[in-house]
């Protein structure tokens, strides 16, 4: 366990010298995104913003985008919607706020809905339950089957519409004890009912929210006093007649052991926490009891235990039976630790069974089933779940010892070495948490913890994280954290084995996750940027490819024989005709007869189709010996070539259609016929890529008029996918980074010591120009991105130009739109939005006419081709 890198706000020194009694809150959604909300004073807030939420994506911590949300009091808690779209906020005196992306930008977001809870303050908030979950099976691991190591679990949804879909919404506790239903109609209007838990409403100071199989909501809460019971309650929801009704029952309740003990209930008065220690598992639960200076931490669960009846009350039964009821047992309990500030629970489904996990077998995996304890002396512990067994720890106090500051300032800000609220991540690789002088802080929490362990055991576990987020549909950046530079070539493998033992039709269904994930993976090796552009373009053409087949119709809709697009896909399987006029002649091209209009709006992912195979194949003479280079395994690839073939058979007859809507390509001599040429290479280079053997000879008559391509043509020089910028480029060390707020600039703590010893202003704005001690600028600053040990550098060297825009928003790719593959100019007429991981740029408003251009256009409405968020430009992006 360690930090990655720590992210300060650009007036950190006075936030520093006072603490706020609210606390901050924070949420990491399964798309991989920040969100935490703090005080409303503040320097570090600006005037305009009322109670803001901020939000930021983790790769790129310096750009965060804060909104305004107009509560009236204090947020007191957000909470993420299962899809990673919508966020919910509560003020602390009953007012819920529901959040969207507008049009799925990460900085873009608008008030949906707002409900207010009559004043009621609002001790916890939950999203309900939309039913069915995947299951990660940690006790089989080493399965290459899918539906074996992830498991599909029918889950009842906690609110069902008419025909049992699903309803969303929310469940709200309050401090008098009251709980609130909040349901979603389909046009987003919210109904909200309430109800009493319990015959009286009294006094809660902490609740948590969980769910059952069969969609009932479990409410734990305790009124704040370690001598009362911890209670529990069920909620039934159902709807009828378009109105939400719920029928409370109440369940066991236990008393905490250290009001038992004479020892301790004078010590510990104050009941601090209670958690379920799963969202969708109410077997077991934790509370967190404090006194003055210290904390005890008791963790409960649900066991069934016989009861001892009278023989005269005992029913006629076969001997030997005994009646059972449910009652809560006190599993595990540690003392006399220090207070606790925020506690952490698990997110990711893991299956296994409690004399396993009891045993120690989550020693070796811990991930979702493990919790995150944050203590008010800067010690953070990973504690397994049943046990409270350490199995990580790190200490804020020592690592901000490092800081070059005096000790009557250290002593002055002891106090602010703790974090005032944490969450994990999805798949419980990362783990974030904000001090009380709003810091935010990202640690890396690998998968296998245990030291001696088999060494592939760390690349299984990261491997089955992996296919879980590619079955899930979960972002893996918090997954690529704990995969070191040495593990990558390893973990490909192993995923791709995986990954080709599954059916053909499953694979086709996750083939868009593999190729993505296996991009992000290589761009973490140093020469693996190669392979990383190979697998995007894969990635661009199967999307071109799937979306120009889908244009196809049989000529008779009720023939059981194969469509246009299979009839294509045999042939160019079948054939090694180079000609490809002659290759038509076995086509019905009736079949492939389609607007002209639809054709002229596809024209530049036809062009794009053209130039790539054209830059592939000029590329095929240097591809000998140099396997990480730029098209080294798209030639080796005979699946993709042979697409890449039905591609340019598919525009030969489009443009018998219309001659528009062909490639148009430079060349030396006027009766050249291009697309022949290319064909017929291409026909060439799939023939010696389909034989399946290691290295590839290639055909010495190929070779040469591949050589001779650049001269016979011009080679367009295509837009490779821009160098990664954010956390994920900087190679792994243990030594965290600082940033700030707005400025793009990354530095390492040694690297501060290492580029300003003697200076006089070591503490100066880690921002896009540097003061030194002689006041001098420097506009650019080259330095090493990380150092691995004092003294010691890493070789990978980078200048960051301060003075040019362009450079920061991914140079020359700002003026190319990565979706439509058009040029936009140097400064773009219309708004653009940027992807937050690669810097990639794309209109923000569609200017489709065509429904074939819509479809496109719609499908990375969502995310980029990297898989990261989209965010508008704006003008303070210069």
């Amino acid at each position: 366990m360690d930090v990655v890198y720590v992210s300060e706000w650009e007036k950190q020194d006075q936030v520093r010298s006072y603490i706020l009694p609210t606390p901050y809150v924070c949420s990491w959604s399964c798309r991989n995104v920040l969100a935490f909300a703090g005080p409303v004073q503040g320097p570090w807030s600006d005037a305009s913003l009322v109670r803001p939420i901020h939000v930021v994506d983790p790769d790129r911590p310096w750009d965060v985008h804060s909104f305004c949300t107009q509560h009236g009091e204090d947020i007191v808690a957000l909470e993420w919607d299962p899809s990673g779209t919508q966020l919910l906020s509560a003020g602390r005196f009953g007012e819920v706020k529901l959040w969207s992306m507008k049009d799925y930008l990460v900085n873009d977001w608008h008030l949906v809905t707002s409900v207010d809870l009559d004043g009621e303050e609002i001790v916890t908030l939950q999203w309900l339950h939309v039913g069915g979950r995947l299951t990660l099976n940690n006790m089989n691991m080493n399965s290459t089957v899918f539906n074996e190591k992830i498991t599909h679990q029918s889950y009842a949804p906690s609110l069902s519409e008419f025909g049992g879909k699903a309803c969303n919404g929310w469940v709200a506790v309050t401090a008098t004890g009251m709980v609130y239903i909040t349901a979603l109609s389909k046009d987003g209007t919210p109904t909200t009912v309430s109800e009493c838990l319990g015959n009286v409403r009294s006094r809660v100071v902490v609740a948590d929210a969980a769910f059952t199989v069969k969609g009932f909501v479990i409410i734990a809460l305790s009124d704040g006093n370690s001598m009362s019971p911890v209670k529990f309650y069920k909620l039934k929801l159902s709807n009828v007649n378009e109105k939400c009704t719920m029928h409370i029952e109440p369940l066991p309740s236990f008393f905490l052991r250290c009001a038992v003990d004479p020892n301790k209930k004078e010590k510990y008065t104050n009941v601090t926490h209670v958690k379920f220690e799963h969202r969708e598992g109410v077997e077991q639960v934790v509370v967190v009891v404090s006194g003055t200076n210290s904390s005890t931490i008791e963790v409960w669960g649900l066991r069934n235990e016989p009861v001892t009846l009278h023989k005269i009350f005992q029913p006629q039964a076969p001997a030997g039976k005994q009646p059972m009821a449910v009652k809560w047992g006190s599993l595990t309990t540690i003392a006399d630790r220090p207070l606790v500030t925020a506690l952490a629970v698990p997110k990711l489904p893991v299956q296994s069974s409690n004399l396993v996990e009891s045993k120690g077998y989550d020693t070796k995996f811990f991930n979702g089933s493990a919790l995150a304890i944050a203590f008010q002396d800067g010690n953070i512990h990973l504690v397994q779940r049943l046990t409270l067994h350490t199995l990580a720890m790190f200490s804020l106090d020592s690592w901000q010892r490092g800081l070059d500051e005096t000790s009557a300032k250290r002593q002055r800000l002891s106090a602010f070495r703790f974090l005032s609220c944490c969450e994990l991540s999805g798949t419980c690789c990362g783990l974030m948490g904000v001090d009380p002088g709003g810091r935010l802080y990202v640690f890396r929490l690998t998968p296998s913890l245990t030291q001696n362990v088999d060494p592939v055991l760390p690349i299984r576990h990261v491997v089955s994280l992996l296919e879980y987020c590619m079955l899930s549909g979960w972002d893996c950046w918090d997954v690529l954290l704990v995969v070191g530079p040495g593990m990558v070539e390893s973990v490909i493998d192993k995923l791709t084995d995986n990954y080709c033992q599954q059916n053909p039709a499953l694979q086709q269904i996750h083939l868009t996750r593999f190729v993505a994930i296996k991009a992000a993976l290589y761009r973490l090796t140093n020469n693996g940027g190669g392979k990383s552009a190979d697998c995007y373009a894969k990635l661009l053409l199967n999307a071109i490819s799937s979306s120009l087949k889908a244009l196809l119709r049989p000529t008779q809709l009720g023939s059981q024989d194969r469509g246009p697009a299979e009839k294509l896909a045999v042939l160019c399987s079948k054939s090694t005709e180079t000609d490809l006029d002659k290759v038509m002649i076995n086509l019905e091209t009736k079949e492939f007869v389609i607007e002209p209009a639809t054709l002229q709006s596809l024209q530049q992912l036809i062009q794009w189709v053209g130039d790539f195979t054209l830059y592939l194949l000029s590329l095929l003479p240097t591809q000998q010996g140099m396997p990480n280079r730029v098209g080294s395994t798209l030639l080796r690839d005979a699946q993709f070539l042979q697409m890449l073939r039905e591609l340019l058979v598919m525009v030969r007859i489009w443009g018998l259609i219309k001659s528009s809507c062909l490639p148009v390509f430079t060349a030396t001599s006027d009766n050249l016929d291009s697309l022949q040429l290319l064909f017929k290479l291409l026909t060439k280079a799939w023939m010696c890529a389909k034989e399946e053997r290691l290295s590839i000879d290639w055909d010495d008559s190929l070779v040469d008029e591949c050589c001779l391509l650049p001269s016979r043509m011009m080679v367009p020089n295509l837009d490779s996918p821009p160098p990664a910028e954010g956390i994920m480029a900087r190679p792994q060390s243990k030594q965290p980074i600082l940033v700030q707020v707005g400025k793009y600039v990354i530095i390492t703590l040694w690297i501060l010591r290492i580029l300003f010893k003697g200076t006089q202003n070591l503490k100066c704005p880690f921002g896009r120009s540097f003061w030194l001690g002689s006041r001098e600028r420097v506009n650019n600053l080259t330095f090493p991105i990380l150092c691995s040990a004092p003294g010691q550098t890493t070789s990978h060297m980078m200048s960051y130009p301060s003075s040019d825009p362009m450079w920061r928003s991914g140079g020359e790719h700002l003026s190319h739109d990565i979706v439509r593959r058009v040029h936009l100019g140097v400064s773009p007429a219309e708004d653009v939005k940027q992807c937050s991981r690669c810097s990639s740029t794309s209109l923000l408003k569609s200017f489709a006419k065509t429904s074939a251009q819509k479809a496109w256009d719609q499908r990375w409405a969502r995310q980029c081709l990297c898989g990261g968020q989209w965010r508008k430009v704006t003008e303070d992006d210069d």
